[in-house]
């Protein structure tokens, strides 16, 4: 008996089941990624391969049945079938890597902070930390793709500028707390009295460039974001974190530095008036013996200054580390 031949064409059924398909895939994607000229070709891609590798299997296995009725449509669905199961899959481990990684921020996060806490070496936990932060930025990269993708590689690199302000700034303050500043059993030469102020002065000039940084910040989050899409989903929820945290932290973060900029001049002016009354006064049993009361009297005064620099800077840190 002879077989019952057709010609090869794909049912009703398969069209309604590869459109459902696609029409999934493309709520997904444009709703992550927006619609723009990436997305729409991404998108089209995705059309085609979803289409096509289907159509070939059902097509060859056609043939291979000797163009059996409904070989080919059984064929499509089932390789369709197969292929959501892939995506379903695919989808789902990249959503557990990128959650993962999320929780690698956060409790790299929370890490640094107890560091903080227990005054552990900032830089150190700093860069620790920052170094964890681009780790997860890095395998967020490697599982995404189109804006979102370029948002993570726009994040990493703002990440990257703030580590090196905050980096840049934290050696310059450590380069004052080291002991040979102020230390005034050394200060016998002018060339050490010199050495000292130039080391607070670049702390000076350091706090003014954090500060000049921290303010604009925004502006430069807009910046780094402009060729993106503001429809992205990604893209609003990054730039809403930063602007929230950048809200928070603003009216603690600006004052510190205010204070840290008064602090570093007062040690100048006193490492000045040490200087400008060279020779009438020394060091003795960690005690300054003054020989001009009007002088004393100066040294007290900015002494006083520093004293109130130091306290307003340890409880500013501090509420700024229960801001983080």
């Amino acid at each position: 008996m002879e077989e019952n031949k057709s010609r090869f064409k794909l049912s009703r059924a398969n069209w309604i089941f590869a459109g459902i398909v696609i029409g999934i895939s493309a709520l997904i994607f444009l709703r992550n990624d927006g619609i723009n000229a990436y997305s729409l070709g991404h998108l089209l891609g995705s059309i085609v391969t979803v289409g096509l590798i289907p159509l070939i299997f059902a097509f060859l296995v056609w043939l291979i049945r000797r163009r059996k009725a409904y070989a080919g449509t059984y064929t499509f669905n089932f390789v369709l079938v197969l292929m959501c199961f892939g995506m379903i899959k695919e989808i789902g481990a990249i959503r557990k890597e990128k959650t993962e990684s999320m929780n690698n921020m956060t409790r790299s996060l929370s890490e640094y902070k107890e560091k903080i806490s227990n005054e552990e070496d900032a830089i150190s936990a700093y860069e620790e930390f920052s170094s964890n932060v681009d780790e997860s930025l890095s395998k967020l990269i490697q599982n995404s793709s189109g804006n979102e993708q370029e948002v993570y590689r726009k994040l990493q690199k703002f990440v990257t500028l703030n580590k090196e302000q905050m980096t840049n700034w934290e050696k310059s303050y450590d380069s004052v707390m080291t002991p040979r500043i102020l230390d005034f059993s050394v200060l016998n030469t002018p060339e050490e009295y010199n050495y000292q102020i130039a080391v607070i002065e670049h702390y000076q000039n350091q706090s003014e460039v954090y500060k000049q940084y921290f303010t604009n910040r925004k502006s430069l989050v807009s910046e780094l974001f402009k060729n993106i899409p503001k429809d992205n989903q990604t893209l609003k929820g990054v730039v809403k974190g930063i602007n929230k945290k950048d809200s928070i932290q603003r009216p603690v973060f600006i004052p510190l530095m205010d204070t840290h900029i008064s602090y570093s001049r007062n040690l100048i002016d006193l490492l000045a008036l040490l200087k400008e009354y060279d020779g009438t006064w020394e060091y003795q049993n960690d005690e300054l013996i003054f020989e001009n009361e009007k002088m004393e009297q100066r040294y007290l005064a900015i002494i006083q200054k520093v004293a109130e620099n130091e306290d307003q800077i340890n409880e500013l840190t501090d509420k700024l580390i229960e801001m983080m």
